[in-house]
């Protein structure tokens, strides 16, 4: 039977439930390592070729299903051992360096199987099951390997079910998957449950390869890696990498569809097919929530111009050297590693800035020299067959980046992924790229045809050049800053004006050009190009190039190069070699945070003559205030328009809060009695604000309230939020939200700033209607908020932070910053040391925001706000984590802010006597909606408010006739 051309004959989906049946258990595998550890374990395929080697072997001496269980168990202990040695190692690091980790173990073990028997890669001579029946069904055979797996597997569903479930040790696993730090306060040893998992999920992936290694042909690296890999996390990602039984089930599916479309189509096809089906299960599920990545990046390395300008002259020296000393096969391979130099480069844009994981970008290469090629044979001009190779390679790269704009780490690592496949298996396939074929035709330069590999060496190592010094120059500059914050913390970085989705697609269309240009490099240097010139595990390569030579450091890419594609062209390593150059790289990984840069960077540290300076903006001071100008925010004198000379000039701290003069803060003077929690008020903290770091406000245009918040109703599931919450903000207020945990304060705040979209209701700002608004373009706007953890940029300075935060006043361009005009940038650290000075944080400038204390942290997000020059400030909590003291201090500012900028200020707090002490007005907030609105002694006393808090009778309340302090 066929539909369309393609078999849905009964034989054709028997094959597809039985292939789906191992892509099931796959499935689970990858399912239940993720919860345990919350982890795609991108080596479990691997293990289960492991386990299929270890069976071939003992097989020799024993009998079959003796051996099967022992195989079993050594994948199993090998996938424990796994987790204990690699995986809980790297806890604390970026997820995306454990992906990248298991990615290289899958191909160390993969080489370790090859070592330990080859017969585990052909199904011919692979060992088959004993003693089981073999049929047929029409035309296909089914052998006793597949009647074993359509036997054995529901026995092992069965026993899965019943460890999970019914056992003391399933159940462990289950509880330390879903809460460790629980299941750990009740006696259960989370690290042992999670090695556990990981033993179980390797021991299901040996019992899978195991059966369906005697069903295949001759399996190669490439077909046991990512192609595998791909099919099982299909299921997996369709079941929301959570449920076992959604998982296999939709496994089962994946094969049937396969057998389907491999009746017409090639396997290519199937994983474009799979990609989508992927993406599109991905985008279904993915939630508008925050950063769930909070691993500590390193930081990175912004080498000084001097600095990058060395780097660039030792590479022309000895590259260009060794041009005119080596023979042309070794040329050829200096070029290969050019070219893999500059696909690493883009890596090192995407995932060591931008913190993105992307497994595609040897897809963009291909792209990137299938155009070239093309546009230089159609053209006969060398330069237009480069310029199309980037332009193919940035294009194709945006265009991926538009849906991975709501992926994040795992979720675009598998999408990237699936990509790869297709473009290696089907896209580069097209006529209008490669198709069965491309005979290169020779470089020419000003009519000189380049036909000596040493001469297009030479050109490959100025295309190195080149991309190496778009790298540094872009991370140098404000874009690169700007790329960190986000990778860091994006809300953040969108609070303070920072277009997330622009600059996401400019990095990616930028790193596709980079990859393109390697492309280019790779393309032309061989005489005919095909497929085969860039398969889908080249993509690993080139993370594992990026993160070996260091993610944070530019000329990591060529030094991982070197190490990775060089030493095994340049040395007839063998199995053994490779193994030993896979087990390396993978130690540098866990064990060198900043890859082999970061390790020679430290070595030269120690000599006198060989320190540059960490960071170029410590040049900013020794520049003359004349020179930091720019027109239109910073005058001929220096100073920023409204700014006192003081706040530039007077380095001298203060020892305390200046005190408020005027009538406008005699309203709210300290009280003598006791606040409402009971303690004494104590005297202001030590907050050396000298001036406020931005000018008095023009008075808001637009007639009726500044901000305006009518019906406003936002619910997650069956629980509601925030129901019908109305109010109204007048200009020149303070008003504080009150409420218990779980009111709906921060959930309104959210939908205020327009971090989460309402159910409905409308937000007005100024008269007019926001609530279509993103975030930025709200801070733009002056409705600008904080969060409540402070948690801001870790791995940035405190003066990079506010530098963040100068980018409302100065973007940056990414023209500009490839360009190298560093004025820009010049300008914004002095409009960031005026910031820093005014709040007293200059000493503090340079010091990594991750290592201050929280309170520290709450100081330095005010000044990144107030350099926003905000109309509107939405604080919440800011008193957490704060000192009484500093929290005096607090509301003593918050008064400042209010009465010297004219900003108007909304503030969630849990500190009743500091709200009680600033605020004009309090709105009392519960399950989600307003319960009291009005002057704070009023607010305080409704029995409403007193219910809420303390759960009192509110009958007895009112009786009582006395305030429910």
């Amino acid at each position: 039977m066929s539909l369309f051309g393609y078999d849905f004959g009964f034989d054709r989906l028997a094959v597809g439930m039985f292939t789906g049946l191992t892509y099931g258990l796959l499935a689970i595998g990858i399912v239940l390592v993720y919860r345990s550890s919350k982890f795609v374990n991108f080596a479990h395929g691997a293990i289960g070729v492991f386990g299929a080697a270890v069976l071939a072997k003992l097989t020799d001496g024993i009998t079959f299903w003796l051996a099967f269980p022992i195989a079993i168990l050594v994948a199993g202990a090998l996938g424990a051992g796994i987790e204990m040695s690699v995986v809980r190692r790297l806890r604390g690091r970026p997820r995306v360096i454990g992906m990248i980790a298991t990615l290289g173990l899958s191909q160390f073990i993969l080489v370790l199987a090859l070592l330990v028997d080859r017969d585990s890669f052909s199904g011919a001579t692979y060992p088959k099951p004993p003693g089981l029946p073999a049929f047929s069904i029409g035309t296909t055979a089914v052998g006793s390997s597949l009647t074993a797996m359509l036997v054995l597997t529901p026995v092992l569903l069965a026993a899965l079910a019943f460890f999970l479930r019914r056992t003391k040790y399933g159940i462990a696993i289950r509880a330390a998957a879903d809460h460790p730090d629980a299941a750990t306060v009740n006696g259960v040893p989370a690290p042992m449950m999670t090695s556990l998992a990981w033993a179980v999920a390797g021991g299901v992936a040996a019992f899978s390869a195991i059966l369906l290694t005697p069903t295949q042909g001759v399996q190669s690296i490439e077909s046991l890696g990512p192609q595998l890999l791909l099919r099982g996390l299909a299921g997996a990602v369709i079941a929301r990498m959570a449920s076992l039984p959604i998982a296999f089930v939709a496994s089962i599916g994946v094969g049937v569809l396969e057998q389907v479309l491999l009746s017409k189509e090639t396997s290519g096809f199937v994983d474009v097919v799979l990609g989508l089906a992927i993406l599109v299960a991905l985008l279904r599920q993915r939630s508008g929530g925050r950063n769930s990545e909070h691993a500590a990046w390193p930081r990175w390395d912004a080498t000084s111009p001097p600095g990058a300008r060395i780097g660039l002259a030792l590479l022309a020296v000895v590259g260009v050297g060794l041009a005119y000393v080596v023979s042309n096969s070794t040329a050829s391979i200096l070029t290969m590693i050019c070219g893999y130099a500059l696909v690493g480069l883009s890596v090192i844009l995407v995932t060591g800035i931008a913190g993105e994981l992307s497994l595609g970008q040897f897809a963009f290469a291909g792209i990137g020299a299938a155009a070239a090629i093309q546009a230089a044979q159609a053209s006969g001009n060398m330069l237009v067959g480069v310029a199309a190779g980037c332009a193919a390679g940035a294009l194709a790269s945006t265009l991926v980046g538009i849906p991975a704009l709501r992926l994040r780490g795992v979720a675009l690592g598998v999408t990237t992924l699936a990509f790869a496949l297709a473009t290696s298996g089907w896209l580069l396939r097209q006529s209008f790229l490669l198709g069965d074929g491309l005979t290169t035709p020779y470089p020419v330069w000003r009519d000189y045809v380049v036909s000596v590999s040493t001469d297009y060496y030479l050109f490959a190592l100025l295309l190195l050049a080149l991309g190496w010094m778009v790298t540094a120059r872009l991370r140098r500059g404000g874009f690169g800053r700007l790329l960190l914050a986000l990778r860091d913390n994006e809300e953040a970085g969108r609070a303070l004006t920072v277009a997330a989705p622009v600059r996401k697609l400019q990095v990616y269309a930028v790193a596709g050009a980079l990859a393109g240009l390697g492309g280019v490099v790779i393309g032309f240097g061989q005489s005919q190009l095909s497929i085969n010139s860039f398969p889908a595990s080249a993509s690993i390569d080139v993370v594992a190039i990026a993160v070996v030579g260091g993610l944070s450091r530019t000329g990591g890419a060529l030094l991982g190069s070197l190490v990775i594609v060089g030493l095994p062209a340049l040395l007839p390593l063998g199995i053994p070699g490779q193994a030993v150059l896979t087990l390396g790289w993978l130690l540098v990984v866990i064990f060198l945070p900043e890859g082999l840069g970061g390790l020679l960077a430290g070595l030269l540290s120690r000599i006198p003559a060989g320190r540059v300076p960490a960071d170029w903006l410590s040049r900013v001071r020794a520049w003359r205030p004349a020179q930091a100008s720019a027109p239109g925010r910073i005058g001929p004198d220096g100073l920023i328009p409204g700014f006192p000379p003081e706040t530039v000039h007077d380095p001298a701290p203060l020892s305390s809060v200046p005190a408020l003069s005027g009538s406008a803060a005699a309203p709210h003077s300290l009280p003598d009695k006791s606040d409402l929690s009971g303690k004494a008020p104590g005297r202001p903290g030590q907050w050396r604000v000298h001036h406020l770091p931005a000018a008095r406000l023009a008075p808001a245009t637009g007639d009726g309230p500044l901000l305006e918040v009518a019906g406003i109703r936002r619910s997650f599931g069956g629980v509601r939020a925030v129901q019908d919450a109305t109010f109204t903000i007048t200009e020149g207020e303070i008003v504080g939200i009150i409420g218990p945990n779980g009111a709906g304060k921060t959930t309104l705040f959210e939908i205020l700033a327009g971090f989460t979209g309402s159910d409905g209701g409308t937000v007005r700002y100024q008269g007019r209607a926001i609530t279509g608004w993103t975030p930025e373009r709200r801070a733009r706007a002056g409705l600008v908020r904080s969060f409540q953890d402070a948690r801001l940029f870790p791995a940035m300075s405190v003066r990079e932070a506010v530098m963040v935060a100068a980018e409302s006043a100065i973007p940056s361009s990414l023209v500009i910053d490839i360009l190298g005009d560093e004025r820009p940038e010049i300008a914004k650290a002095e409009r960031a040391l005026t910031a820093l000075r005014a709040m007293g944080l200059e000493d503090l400038a340079d010091k990594p925001v991750g290592e201050l204390s929280t309170g520290t942290r709450r100081i330095v997000e005010l000044c990144c706000l107030l350099t926003l020059e905000p109309r509107v400030l939405l604080l919440d909590e800011p008193s957490s984590g704060l000192t009484q003291s500093d929290g005096v201090a607090l509301g003593e500012l918050m008064l400042r802010v209010r009465d010297e900028l004219g900003t108007t200020v909304l503030v969630i707090e849990h500190d009743l006597p500091l709200l009680s002490r600033v605020a004009d007005r309090l709105i009392a907030m519960d399950a989600g909606a307003v319960i009291a609105a009005g002057p704070p002694d009023e607010v305080r006393s409704h029995p409403a408010v007193v219910l809420s808090y303390l759960g009192t009778d509110e009958a007895a309340v009112a009786r009582s006739g006395e305030p429910a302090g």
